[in-house]
């Protein structure tokens, strides 16, 4: 068949079989001599598909070309083999992709679904949630300290192949609650809210929890604090654990900081 067929059935543009035949990837059978037509054989079409599949996945041209030399069943398992291994990766990120996406949806939502009632509080029971934490940040850390301390964080998720995008929520200790100490976070976290693909090093304990919000620049959230932990004293409850805190909006979804949600969680009794 022509060129122009062979670039139709393969979906290869005639640019890039003209480049392919240049360094010998895949050339075509015959030229005629007398017109320069190019022609090219029902069998290559098996050869290009694969060639296309493996170029979609990244291998290098220079691979497949020493490949294509070198065909026999072993090498074909080998080398199918080696990409597969290339595949699995690019979907596990790609999972972890879609569950942050996923997980950014859900919180915007819920934030949409409460901007207008931020003042009210609630109790929630909830069973345990997997959370991914970062390393412990040291006991003199401060809130005003955060973005240095969620650049290590992000060099862990980096370390670990994690793919970074979902909002990062911070926790205060138990100990801190109880000091009203609202400015030291013990640690960052990722919270995926579905799928799975996210690995988890701990989890939020199952539990009752009473949830606050308010809008507020970072770092502004000692007065939602106090409001909480006061409707936790006036209703009988007694802090059994940590806080955790996540922006339901943040720069991703505002461009005014003044307009940032914050909400909190803590662990009762």
């Amino acid at each position: 068949m022509k060129i122009s067929e062979f670039a139709h059935v393969t979906g290869i543009t005639r640019r890039t079989l003209l480049f392919y035949d240049s360094i010998g990837l895949l050339s075509p059978t015959e030229i005629d001599r007398n017109n320069g037509y190019r022609y090219y054989t029902y069998p290559q079409i098996d050869i290009a598909n694969v060639i296309t599949v493996l170029r979609e996945i990244g291998m290098p041209l220079k691979q497949i070309k020493e490949y294509l030399s070198n065909r026999s069943p072993e090498n074909l398992i080998d080398m199918l083999q080696a990409q597969k291994a290339v595949v699995q990766e690019k979907i596990q990120t790609l999972e972890q992709i879609n569950d942050m996406l996923d997980t950014r949806i859900s919180l915007t939502k819920k934030g949409m679904s409460v901007r207008n009632d931020i003042d009210s509080i609630e109790v929630r029971e909830y069973d345990a949630v997997p959370l991914l934490l970062g390393p412990k940040l040291p006991e003199t850390s401060h809130v005003l300290d955060g973005w240095y301390y969620l650049v290590e964080f992000y060099d862990f998720c980096n370390d670990n192949q994690i793919i970074r995008g979902l909002p990062a929520g911070s926790i205060i200790s138990h100990s801190d609650l109880l000091k009203r100490n609202f400015s030291h976070p013990s640690r960052y976290y990722y919270c995926p809210l579905s799928g799975g693909s996210y690995p988890s090093n701990s989890e939020k304990p199952k539990g009752l929890y009473v949830i606050g919000r308010e809008y507020g620049e970072y770092s502004q959230s000692a007065a939602l604090y106090d409001r909480v932990l006061n409707y936790i004293k006036e209703a009988g409850l007694k802090v059994c654990g940590d806080a955790y805190e996540e922006y339901l909006f943040d720069e991703t979804s505002t461009i005014d900081s003044t307009k940032y949600l914050l909400q909190i969680e803590i662990h009762v009794q």
